[in-house]
């Protein structure tokens, strides 16, 4: 008995987890970095979050952090993969992490961060992607080499507005979120406050 309830268990995850890989891949802000090959003695993380899991998290966090949760609300899919570099996978990681910054500057997508210093400690080398509109982040990407030898890919995908990131740089004490603009009516409002 346990074991076809172990298999409809596991196909019906599956299914679930590719219907909410299907739904995230029609928003314009989500991008597939694909799968990745984990060395046999590297450390491997996929984080995977769609909409629903949000959107429960939104719910747990209103009655502490409501501007977080406002924020939550309007983020409709995670991705995050920590890939352990290796002599099997090193070469055609770093290559996945160069055609992925490649493929995002030739859809328009704006570099917003590049930070790479060799002869610091760290040696890592940073480069965050967002895509928007006039008035809200459709998406963002970050991607790290890490000197200790990771390869880290994030994907933010949402209807994100500038003024609930600036909400939540001022309850946070975030000061980039917070040099962001609120609209008018709430500037004088902060201010009061």
């Amino acid at each position: 008995m346990k074991n076809p309830l172990r298999s409809s268990l596991a196909a019906a995850t599956l299914s679930l987890a590719f219907t909410a890989s299907v739904l995230a891949a029609d928003e314009p802000g989500f991008v597939d970095f694909g799968k990745f090959a984990a060395g046999p003695d590297s450390k491997f993380v996929e984080v995977n979050l769609g909409a629903g899991l949000i959107k429960f998290a939104a719910k747990i966090a209103a009655s502490h952090e409501p501007d977080a949760a406002a924020l939550l609300k309007n983020i409709r899919h995670v991705r995050v993969n920590v890939v352990g570099l290796d002599d099997t996978n090193k070469v055609s990681t770093l290559a996945r992490l160069e055609s992925v910054r490649a493929d995002l500057e030739k859809k328009g997508w704006e570099k917003i961060v590049t930070a790479r210093d060799p002869q610091a400690k760290s040696g890592d080398d940073v480069v965050i992607f967002m895509k928007s509109t006039d008035d809200a982040i459709q998406g963002l990407v970050v991607t790290v080499i890490e000197h200790k030898g990771t390869a880290v890919f994030v994907n933010v995908v949402g209807n994100i507005r500038a003024e609930e990131l600036a909400r939540l740089g001022e309850k946070l004490d975030i000061k980039p979120l917070r040099k962001l603009k609120l609209p008018a009516s709430e500037q004088k409002i902060e201010k009061q406050s």
